[in-house]
């Protein structure tokens, strides 16, 4: 047997490979699930050289500081040999002793696999850690061991339990146990302050790592993010959106085989492989047991120890007799955590005696009859009545007011919704200290401290207040200072930096969204939530998280329509917004009424601001059409705006809007001046994002125009350092809608333009990550329709169809854009080479219908000419294909674009010389070649060189 000395970071036997530092058991080059105990002990063997390890040193191995059964380390070795199919007797069993590796070592893994690795896709920046614990888990050691076990075999543990059993903290520990076997992240998302199903996506992004710039996100993106990862993700409180919570468990499973689950719940997800582990209360001692030190061995009583002050005397008698008193109160509390936790807090109060004895009278009503039938979550409740008790008048109004606050909330917000006349803000702030030492909320964060009630006392809160007929009026002073707190923060987004806004506002997303769920509920307020809507339009724009963003707009354009509501500045803002958000999901004519609505109430209202982002988004509509004679006019309207207007920038927007409209008109030395100057002079302003009023950054979309305008010019190795500095620019500020259109727009076009399709695995490997990081359907389509031109281009016929139709009928009629010429002549070669040349003359020539209906004749030459090669190639076509590169030549002779002129000449000529025209061949040809002076090492360029070197 040959073994090293110690593994290296890979090495391999039979049909296994392992990577040490991924934790990774490949079989036959695929992935198999192994726990983290399990592969512990592989590794362990393996070191063993041949010797046999014991058992003991098994168990030190795998379980360090705690004490194992043997049963349990057999468990492990079974499923280690599970895992390793046919390779499973390198493991031996010496009877007696322990196990031993038999098995031919070899070197690690091939550099195919390296690269891989390399490869794999990551989750998102850093995941968001587990909260730290502040106290000791009391009383769950075995809990704990058994659920870090099952974890070895199971992917998907749920916790079920009563509200208040302790659910949450034991899958945060579990999760802290297993961060070993999870190398790339443990994290948790809480989905207690997720009201509804279609804001669980973002809350797990998040968890996982996505910034909130990134925009609404997607299950697949989420999945794709982590297929290869070995993550481990706690979902708390799933019993709210179980349906949604199972959904999103299933997709982040079969995503990959790595990732685990851990959920919380009071019932069950009932997704495929759940292993569904009950949490029981703590243990208590039955009132039989007397002896002092076996009733503090119970968990109910160590907990009660842990949280309360010490209490009787020192004396046996006295431990006795204190002892007793804590089973007792336990045992009444039915060993519930947060019930246990309740009564030790008030020991310090009232001492330990007189708790007993409030308890003992508190639950007189449940000691008879029925009322011992009552399930979990009533006696949580009585518990709760209890320690409700105990507060003095103002911290329970207190209280009862704060349970309007779903998720966390700031001291700030906390004075302003419950303060009144009786309570000032002074007394709110105290006793919200004083709820905080009594345990009733909890308190997260140093620098800016945020509040929490738990989710059974801020049930309990409202119904509280909801039984005393005040529970309305603190949900609607919620929503108010919610909408006090948006509408300050568009006064501010014109007078603070973006950085310091976005830091003040951007933790107020959670109560925005409690807000606006009541509002537009039977009992709110409509009226409240179409000012809540209009106010929070900037934070939803500047984080890009457009779907939520149309969702509440049309909501509230539903209630101002119902209501045959005026407030024509409301419908002004809600319009804007719903068409920058529509220019996401397409241009139809939803999209372009959006934005003259909002210009007709902006003339109506004599707003500037508004005027200008309506024109804006006309613009955009009218450009993504294709009809760049309106654009233009569109866009020199914007520029006299802004001209009058005193902010530098917005006069560079007008710059860049005119310059983007030139190039798709081939006036290409027009368009390159204006667009070289805003790539030079721009300066994003301070105040007033303009990722927040236009959607993107607008130098990186003057940089990505520009390199179109370059290649187009002659001069593809400055278009290619414009491409991938507006790419770097868009990735310096983190912003998801301005990569993506970095990407898709500028990279990979001009990727394919200089280097052909073999040029576009990275360029569209980063498309799709960004835009499956984004999560809106368009900028999906586009990242596919590279991907899938790169698989078309390497030879994989199905691509067509999987990738690329799919892409083409989500973008519809914007796929034949200038930007996107390139690619369309790209996906008729790559069909040309594989024999299918109907489906690239199909594609070719709805390019050129668009073309000349819009007289793009900019566009219009190159796919003459990509119709005309496909034409070529068909024995029955090919006479024809000479007058449509006749055609294109002088077509591309109408326009400034050196670039499709060369490619023309270049068809034209090759057909010539065929035909024995090698004069008239070498007289088209040379002196457009000539007329180049960088670039030479582009695709086209040595394929024109080429040609005529063939011709002497």
């Amino acid at each position: 047997m040959k073994l090293a000395a110690s593994p290296s970071p890979s090495f391999a036997f039979g049909r296994c490979q392992v990577s040490v530092p991924r934790r990774e058991l490949l079989r036959e080059g695929r992935p198999v699930g192994l726990g983290g105990r399990a592969f512990d002990i592989l590794v362990a063997l393996v070191e063993g050289r041949g010797a046999v390890v014991t058992k003991d040193d098994l168990i030190l191995r795998a379980w360090p500081g705690r004490i194992v059964e043997e049963n349990t380390l057999e468990a492990q070795i079974s499923a280690l040999r599970r895992a390793l199919g046919d390779d499973r007797t390198v493991i031996r069993t010496v009877p007696g002793r322990g196990y031993q590796f038999v098995g031919d070592i070899a070197d690690g893994l091939d550099a195919a696999d390296l690269e891989g690795e390399q490869a794999a896709p990551r989750a998102a920046s850093a995941m968001r850690a587990l909260p730290v614990s502040l106290t000791p888990l009391v009383g769950r050691d075995t809990a704990l061991r058994e659920i870090v076990d099952l974890a070895a075999t199971n992917r998907l543990i749920t916790l079920v339990g009563a509200g208040g059993v302790g659910k949450t903290r034991l899958a945060i520990e579990a999760a802290r146990s297993l961060a070993g076997s999870f190398p790339d992240g443990v994290s948790i998302a809480e989905l207690g302050p997720v009201g509804t199903a279609e804001f669980l996506p973002a809350t797990v992004a998040e968890a996982l790592g996505f910034p909130q710039g990134a925009g609404t996100p997607s299950l697949d993106r989420i999945a794709s993010a982590i297929s290869h990862r070995r993550i481990l993700l706690v979902l708390d409180n799933c019993e709210h959106l179980v349906d949604a919570a199972a959904q999103i468990t299933e997709k982040l499973l079969r995503a990959g085989p790595f990732a685990g689950v851990i959920a919380t719940s009071r019932e069950a997800l009932k997704v495929e492989g759940e292993y569904v582990y009950r949490v029981a209360s703590l243990d208590v001692p039955g009132e039989e047991v007397r002896d002092v030190d076996e009733m503090l061995a119970f968990g109910a009583l160590q907990l009660f120890d842990a949280r309360a002050p010490s209490a009787g005397s020192e004396d046996l008698a006295g431990k006795t007799q204190a002892a007793e008193l804590k089973a007792r109160i336990c045992r009444q509390l039915d060993g519930i955590p947060l019930a246990i936790e309740l009564a030790a807090a008030r020991v310090r109060v009232f001492g330990l005696e007189g708790v007993a004895d409030r308890i003992e009278d508190r639950f007189n009503l449940l000691t008879g009859g029925a009322r011992t039938a009552l399930p979990r979550q009533k006696t949580l409740r009585a518990t709760l009545d209890w320690s409700y008790g105990l507060l003095s008048a103002q911290e329970r109004e207190v209280l009862g007011r704060l349970g309007v606050f779903v998720g966390s909330f700031s001291v700030e917000s906390a004075s302003a919704v419950a303060a009144s006349a009786d309570i000032p803000s002074a007394a709110v702030v105290e006793c919200l200290s004083q709820l905080v030492e009594k345990s009733l909320i909890t308190v997260d964060g140093a620098a800016r401290a945020k509040y929490r009630l738990l989710e059974t006392t801020q049930v309990y809160a409202r119904e509280k207040m909801q039984s005393r007929g005040v529970l309305r009026e603190y949900l609607l002073r919620h929503a108010q200072h919610h909408r006090d707190l948006f509408v300050r923060a568009e006064m501010e987004w014109e007078t603070l930096s973006t950085p310091e806004w976005v830091a003040r506002y951007a933790g107020y997303l959670e109560g925005l969204r409690t807000a606006l769920n009541w509002s537009f509920s039977p009992e709110g307020d409509p009226s409240l939530g179409v000012e809540l809507t209009t106010s929070a339009v900037s934070l939803w724009m500047h984080f890009g998280l457009l779907e939520e963003c149309l969702a509440r707009v049309n909501q509230a354009l539903a209630h101002l329509d119902d209501e045959e509501v005026v407030d024509s500045r409301s419908r002004m803002k809600l319009y804007a917004a719903k068409g920058a958000s529509l220019l996401y999901q397409g241009v139809g004519s939803e999209t372009g009424a959006a934005f003259r609505h909002a210009l007709e109430y902006a003339q109506r209202l004599d707003d500037d601001e508004y005027r200008l982002r309506a024109t804006w988004g006309m613009w955009s509509v009218t450009y993504l059409n294709g009809n760049y004679s309106a654009a233009l006019a569109l866009a020199r309207r914007f520029s006299t705006l802004a001209g009058a207007r005193p902010h530098q920038a917005d006069r560079h927007i007008g710059i860049r809007m005119t310059g983007m409209s030139l190039l798709c008109l081939g006036r290409l030395d027009e368009a390159r001046g204006g667009l070289q100057r805003v790539a030079e002079s721009y300066e994003a302003p301070v105040y007033r994002s303009h990722q927040t009023r236009f959607i993107y950054e607008q130098k990186m979309i003057a940089l990505s125009s520009l390199a179109h305008t370059l290649w187009l010019q002659g001069f593809a190795d400055q278009a290619m350092r414009a491409a991938r500095q507006a790419v770097e620019g868009a990735r310096a500020l983190d912003h998801a809608p301005s990569i993506c259109y970095a990407l898709t727009e500028g990279l990979c076009a001009i990727a394919v333009l200089t280097g052909g399709v073999s040029m576009l695995g990275e360029p569209a490997a980063a498309a799709v990550a960004a835009t499956r990081r984004h999560g809106i359907s368009t900028w999906k389509a586009r990242g596919r329709m590279w991907k899938g031109l790169f698989a078309l281009g390497a030879g994989d016929g199905r691509a067509y169809e999987r990738d690329l139709r799919p892409a083409f009928d989500e973008i519809g009629e914007a796929l034949y854009v200038l930007h996107y010429t390139g690619f369309v002549s790209a996906v008729c070669e790559a069909l040309g080479r594989l024999g299918r040349e109907d489906e690239g003359i199909e594609l070719a020539t709805a390019g050129i219908e668009r073309a000349r209906r819009f007289e793009d004749r900019c566009s219009l030459s190159e796919l003459l000419r990509a119709k005309a090669d496909l034409m070529a190639r068909r024995p029955e076509t090919s006479h024809l294909a000479e007058a449509l590169l006749v055609q294109a030549v002088e077509t591309s002779r109408q326009h400034e674009a050196l670039a499709w002129r060369l490619r023309c000449a270049t068809s034209l000529a090759a057909l010539w010389m065929k035909d024995g025209r090698v004069e008239d061949a070498r007289g088209l040809l040379r002196p457009v070649y000539e007329g180049f002076s960088e670039g030479f090492d582009t695709h086209d360029l040595r394929a024109a060189r080429h040609l005529l070197e063939a011709m002497r």
